[in-house]
């Protein structure tokens, strides 16, 4: 790339526009592979220590590959690569070496992933060390899989990390683990937690590298109903005492978030003193609760926290809210987040900052991410990269965050993409309901939904009650509502649209993948004269199959307590599970369905997708029918993205696009 220097903060509003080459016009003409090929730099770059390097995730072959970019040469250099694999989580060490894993793809669920395991590598390529083999490697010796997860650096100048371990309680169903200290040259390790309060899911240390808080799920066997216990000791050989209870169906368990840098003042996010959202506060040990509030938001969950280790200063908190924020408590950070965002307009900017050397990370709707290097001493800004050059110069859509009420009236929050340039009147809408379903969709581009904006439809994405990040009431008002109240926040978004005129009642399809494959099927069945298409992808089309499939990995405690509440309990919702069953209401389907799913899918098996697709068939519906081979829980693979990329835009084109029958009417 080449390179552009600017003078100051606001001299760098015209650099970056020029470098940049911000979009002018919409472009209806961009190939459909270019929004779904991998990305040039994969996820955020990670800044070393010192602050004079980045760890990047570039493609090569069609596999990520880990790449080291010095601040001073600006040049990249590929340290590691697998032919199988992308790299993924690179992780600094120390100033001169970092740690990775491998997997499979970014879409792929963990059941999914063959990957795993962890390695080490000095970041000028050399002292390679493979400290756990991967899952697929492990598997094919027939021995058990121990992973690492990484807890903490351990900033003693060693090529030490402090790890998390499962091997001795790997037959624990709600989690038990031990840290470690592994030195990552020699692969060598040292128990950390010989006096340890019980089966351990999380630690929290202290900044000395002491083990202070330990966090356990159970099930408690008078309900069956699993409790979190929160440990927490003074310091090294003290003893271990319990400082909070609480089930998780009732929404108030603790987050510990970590100690500020006394060691002493304990941070914690939650739901306390009866509040709806969770925020941040300062835990009081005398009486055994929470004490002041540090951070709170009026629309979404607090429950993050940023630490400076360098500087050693507690720095503020991330809100995902519909649009994301940061919220500083430190003054210098404040005043650079301020500067940063003034260079950006309506764009998000995340930072890291070591000494005079900050990397900046910039992604909006229409912007998959660009870094800079912002010199504080200079307060120049310079570009290093682009995520999705491709895309440069072509004008993307607005993702709107809008409200509209239920017909319960409960508030339901949601993203409107309105094609660029197009007046927002009588246009065809795509419905994209996100997976889960307790999860949610994020801010931000999106594949899907900038190319079907880019050509002319308008797309919908609804944070339905059971989505997650809104708050308890908004999560719990969706338990056991697949199909009923879930599904009719879809259909009053919707309508709420048509009312305003913005879209074409003629002209409405949805789609969505697992949970959001749920949502289309039954949408189809429960509205079959709203919709001109559906497609579903990785879709459940029977709740009940959740429990009762024996290859899904959908099973455990947390489904049999927590699953049986938000999804229905097999034991005792026959009715509800019969009402709620896409598969046994499939007669009232009208509406031509595209439907694909991977063959090695163990988190919504086969057998969904099957099933469906009989029924339909047999009942003479059209159905369109794809099997990804080799594919789970999504497709990890580039040329598959692009080939269902362009199977979703033929198939709604014909239906709900300008040449199909329904635009006629």
């Amino acid at each position: 790339m080449k390179k552009q220097f600017c003078k100051t903060v606001l001299a760098s509003i015209l650099c970056v526009a020029g470098a940049m080459s911000l979009p002018a016009y919409a472009d209806k003409s961009i190939p459909v592979a270019d929004f779904f090929k991998k990305a040039q730099f994969n996820g955020r770059p990670v800044l070393s220590p010192d602050g004079q390097s980045m760890a990047v995730l570039t493609p090569r072959n069609g596999r990520f590959v880990l790449a080291i970019i010095r601040l001073d040469s600006r040049q990249p250099k590929v340290i590691a690569s697998d032919a199988d694999y992308d790299i993924v989580s690179p992780r600094w060490v120390n100033d001169k070496r970092l740690v990775f894993s491998l997997s499979r793809g970014s879409d792929v669920v963990l059941e999914d992933n063959d990957g795993g395991g962890l390695f080490a590598v000095n970041s000028d390529g050399s002292n390679f060390r493979k400290l756990v083999p991967t899952k697929k490697e492990a598997q094919g010796g027939n021995v058990a899989y121990k992973p690492f997860s990484v807890l903490a650096r351990t900033f003693d100048g060693s090529n030490d990390l402090i790890v998390v371990n499962n091997q001795r309680g790997r037959d624990a169903q709600l989690g038990a683990s031990d840290v470690l200290r592994l030195d990552t040259t020699t692969g060598k390790t040292k128990l950390l937690t010989f006096d340890n309060p019980g089966k351990i899911g999380g630690w929290v240390l202290d900044h000395n590298n002491v083990i202070r808080i330990g966090v356990s799920n159970s099930v408690d066997p008078d309900n069956k109903r699993i409790k979190q216990t929160v440990y927490y000791r003074d310091g090294e050989g003290s003893p271990w005492k319990t400082i909070h209870q609480a089930y998780l169906d009732e929404g108030k368990e603790m987050n510990p978030l970590g100690f500020d840098f006394d060691n002493k003042t304990l941070l914690v996010g939650g739901r306390f003193n009866g509040r709806d959202k969770s925020a941040v506060y300062i835990w009081d040990f005398a009486k055994q609760t929470v004490g002041e509030m540090v951070a709170d938001h009026p629309d979404a969950d607090v429950s993050d926290l940023e630490l400076d280790l360098q500087r050693k200063k507690l720095i503020g908190v991330n809100v995902e809210a519909m649009t994301p924020e940061s919220i500083y408590f430190d003054e210098d950070y404040a005043k650079l987040d301020a500067s940063l965002r003034a260079s950006f307009p309506g764009q998000k900017v995340f930072f890291e900052w070591r000494g005079k050397n900050v990397v900046v990370v910039v992604y909006g709707d229409k912007n998959a991410g660009s870094v800079y290097f912002y010199d504080a001493e200079k307060k120049t800004l310079e570009p290093i990269y682009v995520a999705r050059p491709d895309l440069e110069g072509k004008k993307l859509s607005t993702q709107k965050v809008i409200n509209y009420a239920a017909r319960d009236g409960l508030n339901i929050p949601a993203y409107l993409t309105l094609p660029e340039g197009m007046p927002a009147k009588n246009l065809p809408l795509v419905a994209y309901i996100h997976g889960g379903p307790h999860a949610r969709d994020s801010f931000g581009y999106s594949p899907m939904t900038q190319m079907l904006a880019s050509r002319g439809y308008v797309v919908f994405q609804p944070q339905f009650r059971m989505s997650t990040g809104f708050g308890w009431k908004h999560h719990t008002a969706g338990w056991k509502q697949w199909g009923l109240a879930m599904q009719d926040d879809i259909t009053d978004g919707i309508e709420n649209l048509v009312k305003q005129g913005i879209v074409d009642k003629n002209r409405v399809c949805i789609i969505g993948a697992s949970y959001g494959g749920y949502a289309t099927m039954y949408g189809l069945v429960k509205d079959p004269d709203l919709y001109k298409c559906g497609i579903n992808w990785v879709g459940v089309t029977d709740v009940k199959m959740l429990f009762t499939v024996n290859w899904s990995d959908m099973s455990g405690p947390y489904m049999d307590n927590l699953g049986a509440k938000m999804h229905g309990d097999p034991k005792t919702d026959d009715a509800y599970f019969h009402k709620v069953s896409a598969i046994e209401n499939a007669s009232k389907i009208k509406a031509p369905v595209l439907m694909a799913y991977g063959s090695e899918d163990v988190r919504v098996p086969l057998i969904h997708g099957e099933k469906m697709r009989d029924k339909l068939k047999a009942q003479g519906n059209t159905v369109e029918w794809m099997v990804f081979t080799g594919e789970g829980h999504g497709w990890s693979k580039e040329s598959n993205n692009i080939k269902w990329g362009e199977a979703v835009l033929r198939f709604i084109d014909q239906y709900i696009g300008d040449n199909s029958p329904a635009a006629k009417k």
